[in-house]
């Protein structure tokens, strides 16, 4: 794949042809360029007619639906009207403007005619179905190169690498022992981001091995997901080839980090949460903090695990606070002013991490550097990350995020009541999604009465059971998508039969789920 640049003036004169525009697609011919010859053809018409109306078709070619309608709002903006035809064959644009001459003073025609799929273009007429002619043609190849416009560009990468490394605060002592890091970029944008801070880090004796760092939108090595267990299993795999310390794997965006040890084995995010909510609650002093000081608080989506809970017990020191799911639903809670003083830090099942000190939004980047100075204050003391998770890997379970897809959306609120009918018993507790109406925006609230999905939306149903003992129990998560008609699935058991429960809990509810569908 072609990594995308931003269009020349030589770029707009390959597509000019004898008669019309052709290029490749999306290449030289795009939304870009569609729009600016709509521009262009209404600053001719206009030296012509006053207001003028262009009739406007499109063939059957991939893409050429999203280019007329870049060509029609090129129109507009150019002040000339446009009509769509539609999917229309060339000579039904010839025949609208010949017989409605006094309506329409233009046609186009978004096509590539006879040639292969991967062209596309436009043909353009006058009233009465008279062609551009060559004046015409030159006058709009001055205009679109003219009105090329490029955004001035601005490097930020420099900028953003000191920023990241000055909120953590790498040591610098290079008596420190070495690391090796790999980091997997899925062919995202996480590799470049992620350059310029390697080349602080090497200067540490922190080496950083990249896979899959090129950028390339067809994501030729699978989609970049830290929450897909292939794309973490390949990062593990890259560890251990390379004897690494840590494996860092960031989504497409980069936004999105997941992480393995030295091992290859995946650290799952609600671990990852937990080493970060413990660093930051100490480097706060929160746990010294007196009694009757306002506790600051850590965030946590509704799909984490005990662990936050049994870490930061409700009567200790910090305030655990369970939100929605959804990056936006978090950040707007972290910004309210009840919160924005006394938040430390959030976190989400998907490897979202939130930073206040990083205006109250989600990095990655600043998540890798905390846990690549945790591991090597770790290896500097003969100790490993590995090591260190190891009671929490052995004592919580987590299904991780299992998706199932229903025959229509209606069948959401159904499912959602007829599950949370079969699991909940006397020693369940059941959580819900509501509009706090003091904050105006949307909480975790245990509900204490019936379950009643026809009185609410669509949303998050958690079912939660502890033993009496305090010392095992279990929760699931059940929620909507907000894009498909499908329902998202996590489990988590604990104590010591929390491999056995989690399975039980997983298998009962997808055989529900699946009885449901199939009856549907």
């Amino acid at each position: 794949m072609t990594t995308p640049r931003q269009l020349t003036t030589q770029d707009i004169a390959a597509i000019f042809k004898r008669d019309d525009i052709r290029g490749l697609w999306p290449d030289q011919f795009n939304a870009e360029t569609a729009f600016l010859a709509g521009q262009a053809m209404a600053a001719r018409l206009a030296q012509r007619h006053s207001a003028p109306r262009v009739a406007v078709g499109h063939d059957a070619r991939t893409g050429s639906f999203e280019l007329m309608l870049s060509f029609c709002r090129g129109l507009a903006a150019g002040g000339a009207g446009a009509r769509s035809l539609g999917l229309v064959s060339s000579e039904q644009v010839y025949f609208v403007c010949g017989k409605y001459r006094q309506e329409f003073q233009g046609g186009a025609m978004i096509t590539a005619s006879h040639n292969p799929k991967q062209y596309n273009g436009v043909k353009f007429i006058h009233a009465g179905a008279a062609p551009f002619d060559a004046d015409d043609l030159a006058f709009m190849l001055n205009f679109m190169q003219s009105h090329l416009a490029l955004p001035e560009a601005m490097d930020s990468s420099q900028d953003f690498a000191d920023h990241i490394l000055g909120l953590v605060k790498m040591p610098l002592d290079t008596a420190l022992p070495p690391m090796t890091i790999v980091v997997a970029a899925g062919n995202g944008v996480g590799g470049e981001a992620f350059r310029p801070i390697a080349e602080r880090l090497s200067a540490l004796k922190i080496h950083t091995i990249f896979l899959d760092a090129e950028p390339d939108g067809d994501f030729p090595n699978g989609v970049p997901n830290p929450l897909l267990p292939d794309y973490m299993r390949r990062l593990g795999n890259a560890v251990r080839e390379h004897h690494a310390d840590i494996g860092i794997g960031f989504d497409g965006d980069g936004d999105r980090a997941g992480f393995v040890d030295h091992l290859g084995q995946e650290i799952i995010p609600s671990h990852v949460l937990a080493l970060v909510a413990l660093h930051k609650v100490q480097a706060a002093g929160a746990d010294n903090r007196d009694s009757g000081a306002v506790r600051p608080m850590i965030f946590r989506n509704l799909c984490c695990s005990q662990l936050l809970p049994d870490l930061f017990p409700a009567a200790g020191p910090v305030e655990l606070l369970d939100t929605p799911v959804g990056h936006g639903k978090v950040k707007l809670l972290m910004r309210h002013e009840q919160f924005r003083d006394r938040v430390l830090f959030a976190g989400e099942h998907s490897g979202h991490y939130f930073y206040p000190e990083f205006f109250y939004v989600d990095s990655g980047m600043l998540t890798s550097m905390l846990l690549l100075s945790q591991v090597r204050r770790l290896k500097a003391a003969g100790r490993s990350l590995a090591a260190e998770l190891q009671p929490w890997r052995s004592h919580y379970c987590w299904s991780g995020e299992i998706n199932f897809t229903l025959p229509r959306r209606e069948l959401i609120n159904h499912t959602l009541s007829s599950i949370c009918r079969e699991q909940q018993n006397a020693n369940t507790s059941r959580y819900e999604i509501r509009v706090d109406d003091a904050l105006g925006l949307q909480r975790v609230f245990k509900a204490d009465d019936p379950y009643r999905p026809d009185d609410l939306p669509a949303t998050d149903l958690k079912l939660s059971c502890n033993a009496p003992d305090g010392r095992s129990g279990y929760w699931f998560v059940l929620r909507s998508s907000g894009n498909e008609p499908a329902l998202r699935l996590n489990v988590e058991a604990w104590g010591d039969d929390a491999t056995a429960q989690c399975a039980r809990i997983r298998d009962a509810i997808t055989a529900g789920i699946q009885r449901l569908a199939s009856q549907a």
